[in-house]
């Protein structure tokens, strides 16, 4: 743990929080997101979990806008369930060696790099997730999680009328937050900065304290 730069920090709300290398918990932020991380289960398109906990953790600037975002839905009576946020390294690289050369998977660096960072889970700095009704279901989107076919096109122009609804209504709130979402994956946005942090392989199990 001393590797790494640990330091509390005051959330927008006056809150004060634990923070490892600028990420915080989720759960720290609000309490109130549902959290379901697939890649800490076996539900998930690999059909085995990546992460030994479920443990959410996300850029603390990043999770400030989705906080934002949550705010926003409440006032319809929805919430926002988190599928994935920030994934280290190690992580990423197995997920690459099952599907090297997928638009759908990032190619890790395969070695130490200190610029040409961009905004994704490495850091941080993008989140997978949908929205949930006051009854506890998700609403209807264009396709499940993980898709990895044309149906996930949160764009695309073959989806029933409610999904269609469902995920403009998504994007029309993230997007205007200054999020950015992925062409092939309506479930997927990223933090729109302009400087993206260093990617990170801190242990999730570095978070339990």
């Amino acid at each position: 743990m001393t590797k790494y730069n640990i330091e509390n920090i005051r959330t927008k709300s006056g809150k004060v929080i634990y923070s490892i290398e600028g990420l915080v918990l989720l759960e720290d932020l609000d309490p109130s997101f549902i959290i379901d991380l697939k890649y800490a289960t076996s539900d998930n398109f690999f059909e085995r979990a990546l992460y030994p906990i479920p443990v959410c953790a996300i850029r603390h600037e990043t999770g400030e806008k989705l906080v934002r975002a949550h705010e926003i839905v409440k006032k319809k009576g929805y919430t926002i369930k988190v599928w994935d946020a920030y994934r280290p390294l190690n992580v990423q690289k197995k997920l690459y060696e099952l599907f090297p050369g997928s638009p759908f998977v990032a190619k890790p660096p395969k070695k130490a790099i200190s610029s040409g960072f961009k905004p994704r889970h490495n850091n941080g700095m993008a989140v997978d997730i949908t929205l949930v009704d006051r009854d506890g279901e998700e609403l209807e989107m264009p396709s499940e999680f993980d898709d990895f076919t044309e149906k996930a096109n949160p764009r695309g122009e073959n989806m029933t009328k409610e999904a269609k609804k469902n995920i403009d209504y998504l994007m029309d709130v993230m997007l205007g937050l200054g999020f950015r979402i992925h062409e092939k994956e309506w479930w997927h946005y990223v933090d729109g900065v302009q400087e993206p942090s260093p990617y990170l392989d801190i242990p999730l199990t570095d978070f339990l304290r």
